[in-house]
């Protein structure tokens, strides 16, 4: 009896741990004051949330804590173009992770970006997003396809792609970009593990 006691006692708390075991974090984050930054940004949010078994997190950088850069898995941050640079509320941001003891370290990282005109500067921002996150100590990722290498960028004020809403080839790459690190996040997890 005290076996039988013992075993169904043993399988309840396999069942319940496997209920209480945490989903891997994808904090994604942005700076947008035209709001065509947070349209790329919610597009990677879909594209993450299309993978099972992550928690997808949609902050903008003022609403992000240190506990939220800790607890997630990955970070993906957005910025738009300034000058062919990141916008400096987002260095500022980036600047405020912390770095003692390398808490960012393994990390997977990438970024997406939105500028006013073809060739104003998408690339270099996130390439600037991307050695950032190399200083942390975190892995760095690209989009879906070889046309989103630095991750994933949208032209929203020149020519065809002048309007309110992005267009929807960009969308298409927010959301390979989100869905690419929402896997790599899983494929990682289950290494450490």
């Amino acid at each position: 009896m005290k076996i039988l006691t013992f075993f169904i006692s043993f399988l309840i708390g396999l069942v319940f741990s496997s209920f209480s075991q945490e989903l891997p974090i994808v904090l994604i984050t942005y700076y947008s004051q035209s709001g065509n930054t947070e349209q790329l940004a919610q597009s990677v949010a879909e594209g993450a949330k299309s993978i099972e078994k992550v928690e997808v997190r949609l902050l903008p950088i003022e609403q992000v804590k240190e506990s939220d850069l800790l607890e997630a898995s990955a970070i993906i941050v957005g910025s738009p173009v300034y000058n062919a640079n990141i916008a400096p509320a987002v260095q500022e941001f980036i600047n405020s992770w912390p770095f003692e003891g390398s808490p960012m370290k393994n990390k997977i990282g990438a970024a997406f970006s939105t500028g006013g005109g073809v060739s104003i500067g998408e690339e270099l921002v996130m390439l600037n997003i991307l050695h950032s996150m190399l200083i942390y100590g975190m892995i760095v990722a690209g989009g879906e396809e070889t046309e989103a290498a630095f991750g994933a960028s949208a032209v929203t004020g020149e020519g065809p792609f002048e309007g309110e809403n992005i267009d929807e080839l960009f969308l298409r790459k927010g959301f390979g970009l989100g869905s690419r690190v929402a896997k790599l996040v899983l494929s990682h997890s289950s290494r450490l593990e």
